[in-house]
């Protein structure tokens, strides 16, 4: 068939999809005016340009007859196969090869001739035969941007691993100048800590510069390199927010507030406290807010440098937020109780732990203090002689205390005012008994015993008692409540000797508080020795004011029961007997919590009490008044034990030496509470058990200690719960 009998195929619609055109065959030139038009399928890699049929004139424009050469034929394929896929070097028009096959150069226009980009035909650089066609030189510049790349990582690394070296160093000298900061600014070496202040803002500042621009940002975004950078970048920009703000207002009023700036002559500069007040307070609550942001930090996924600096910066961080928090507190309220709007009168009561009670012990000796802008006193030490009981309660602290101390008239005996272990109740009991008997306001009430009285000596060094007698800290405890017993026995009931025992301890606590309120006293170690007796339970206050005493509450001074939900056991003894044998007994608690299921968990508190009062102590040490002498063994003790449960614990059983004993039930604040008689007696040790049922929580367990001459000891152990 001739080429021109083929059916025209329709025309290429510009806009539209590509079609077949009939081809525009030129006679000018060819060689053979009857040249076979070929046409390809279009799955063929050698399909026509563009739907075009490939002329003779193109094909010998292509190199095909240019030397000789003759265009390939419908022939070329085979009878058999029309469209077959061998090209025998066949190119399209338009090739480079191609047209350099012809005479060895590029076609007319060079690579961007007619048959370029921007020839006529449009062909340059398109797929042709399913192939794009390239540039010369294009494989030459792969290389040169490959290597360029290369270089440009080379070096970002190497401006990477020279920021982290340096933020490492920066870092590392920040810390130690932090802890020295701080060390020295609470020692009131003012002049080292402004000087360290000053080492911890230029390393604070140059680990800022170090860990900004363009390098560290990218780097920050790369997987496990990321974290590491990020929270880099956050520790230094803490550290220097804690610099520029907070540790320069602390440093700034540290020479100022400072215990041996303060105390002078016995005094409390009340007036420089409530100056420097709102700047500590501006430094407390900003650095509250760089630790709030230090614990926030991610901890997972950071190597060992930086998990070792985040680390180092929230533990002492944490340090100085706690420091200036318990500062912040004591000024916050500090001065109004230490009289800076007037004269606050307190009721001083101390606690004798040979005979004890709930919150401390039998109170034998009282005085009376008073702070008046700063100046504080003892006007009036006495003994418990002259406080007189009332024949009515003189608060009602409601059906519930009723219900559990009734029976000891806790409202109107002096000697059982602190029957309950929450000192409030006591507080509030004593300052309404003293202002009924002598019409003297009490603001507030300020509980001792002779462990706080050792820990003032131990501040203040040995005090002499009248007689010459040197008493240091380590003695003053047996001095009180053992010592004086034997020395001021009364066995035949010798008022003499009774009166001369009380006015002993009562210059004891005398001499001791006059001598802590002298101005010849380091102001510091008197506060560390004021914070450990705290921290025993050993100081206790309660005031009306309820801000004053939200800020006591956190210092751990109000001597308050708990209230809440997490797991609690509270073993708490009363003397009932009136022997004085407390200094001999040793107390262990052991409170065991299983595993949880179902919202509940099972639980155990074990008591083990001691009777260690050794034989021949004076008559008035061991004689009871609830029984006979020759009714019960020498030394042997008579307690009221009280023991407070979890909120919301059911009780299983209670056991005495592993036998089912007689309790009665109640509750407290919260508390389920029972409560039993025991009879420790000496070289005969008694355990009590109580068995409980109490809800899971998460929460950690919370044992009291009631303030005793020798500290409870407590052994916790709880599994894992939600």
């Amino acid at each position: 068939m001739d080429a021109r009998e083929f059916p025209d195929p329709p025309t290429e619609d510009p806009n539209g999809p590509r079609r077949w055109v009939k081809p525009q065959v030129s006679l000018a030139g060819a060689a053979d005016p009857s040249t076979t038009t070929v046409i390809r399928r279009p799955s063929s890699r050698r399909h026509t340009v563009r739907g075009r049929a490939v002329t003779g004139q193109e094909a010998t424009a292509a190199g095909f007859g240019a030397a000789g050469a003759t265009a390939p034929d419908a022939g070329a394929d085979g009878p058999d196969s029309p469209f077959g896929e061998s090209d025998g070097g066949w190119k399209p028009s338009g090739s480079r090869r191609a047209a350099a096959a012809a005479d060895g150069a590029t076609a007319p226009g060079g690579p961007d001739g007619p048959e370029g980009p921007d020839g006529p035909d449009g062909l340059g650089g398109r797929r042709i035969g399913g192939a794009r066609r390239r540039r010369p030189g294009s494989r030459r510049r792969w290389p040169l941007v490959v290597g360029g790349v290369a270089v440009l990582l080379i070096a970002c690394g190497a401006v990477l691993a020279y920021q982290v070296m340096k933020v490492k160093s920066d870092l590392a000298s920040t810390s130690n100048d932090l802890t020295a900061v701080q060390d020295a600014a609470t020692s009131g070496d003012i002049p080292t800590a402004k000087a360290r202040l000053s080492r911890v803002i230029d390393s604070a500042h140059a680990a800022r510069s170090h860990s900004a621009g363009p390098v560290w940002w990218a780097a920050s975004y790369i997987p496990f390199a990321g974290p590491n950078l990020r929270t880099s970048r956050q520790l230094v920009l803490s550290l220097a927010d804690l610099a520029d703000g907070p540790l320069t207002d602390m440093v700034s009023v540290s020479d100022t507030i400072s215990p041996d700036s303060l105390i002078k002559d016995s005094t409390i500069d009340v007036p420089t406290l409530v100056k420097d007040r709102p700047t500590l307070l501006r430094a407390a609550a900003g650095v509250a807010t760089v630790d709030k942001r230090m614990q926030s930090l991610p901890s997972a996924h950071l190597v060992g440098p930086v998990a070792t600096a985040r680390t180092q910066a929230v533990t002492k961080i944490a340090k100085l937020d706690k420091l200036l928090s318990g500062m912040a507190d004591a000024l916050t309220v500090g001065p109004e109780m230490l009289g800076a709007n007037g004269t606050r009168t307190y009721f001083l009561a101390f606690q004798n732990n040979a005979e004890i009670k709930s919150t401390g012990g039998l109170i034998g000796v009282y005085g009376i203090l008073t702070a008046d802008h700063g100046k504080i006193t003892l006007v009036h030490t006495g003994s418990n002689d002259e406080l007189k009981n009332f024949k009515k309660p003189v608060v009602d602290f409601g059906p519930e205390y009723n219900a559990n101390y009734g029976s000891l008239f806790p409202g109107s005996l002096w000697s059982n005012g602190n029957s309950s272990p929450n000192f409030p109740y006591a507080g509030q009991t004593w300052a309404t008994m003293y202002e009924r008997q002598t019409g003297t306001h009490i603001d507030g009430v300020i509980g001792v015993d002779p462990e706080m009285l050792a820990d003032l000596v131990r501040a203040t060094g040995p005090i002499t008692l009248s007689d010459g007698t040197k008493v240091d800290g380590d003695s003053v405890a047996k001095l009180v409540e053992v010592d004086a017993y034997a020395d001021f026995h009364d066995s035949t009931t010798n008022s003499d000797e009774r009166t001369a025992r009380k006015d002993f301890l009562k210059e004891v606590a005398d001499t001791a508080f006059h001598t802590a309120l002298s101005s010849d006293v380091k102001p510091k170690p008197l506060v560390t020795e004021l914070n450990t007796a705290a921290k025993g339970g050993h100081l206790q206050i309660w005031t009306p004011i309820a801000s004053e005493m939200t800020i006591l509450r956190k210092g751990g001074l109000t001597g308050e029961m708990y209230q809440g939900t997490a797991p609690y056991a509270s073993v708490v003894l009363n003397n009932v007997s009136g022997a004085k044998l407390e200094y001999y007994l040793q107390r262990n608690v052991s409170y065991t919590l299983g595993p949880c299921s179902a919202g509940r968990r099972p639980g155990q508190i074990q008591i083990g009490l001691t009777n260690l009062a050794p034989p021949g102590l004076p008559r008035f040490v061991w004689q009871r008044i609830d029984a006979p002498p020759g009714s019960y063994p020498q030394g042997q003790d008579v307690l009221q034990l009280s023991v407070y449960l979890t909120n919301g614990a059911k009780l299983v059983n209670v056991m005495v030496n592993g036998k089912a004993v007689d309790f009665t039930r109640g509750t407290e604040l919260g508390h389920p509470r029972i409560m039993m008689w025991v009879f420790p007696t000496p070289g005969q040790p008694l355990t009590v058990t109580v068995n409980t049922d109490e809800p899971a929580t998460s929460a950690k367990p919370i044992v009291p200690a009631q303030p005793m001459a020798r500290p409870q000891q407590t052994e916790i152990k709880a599994a894992a719960c939600g």
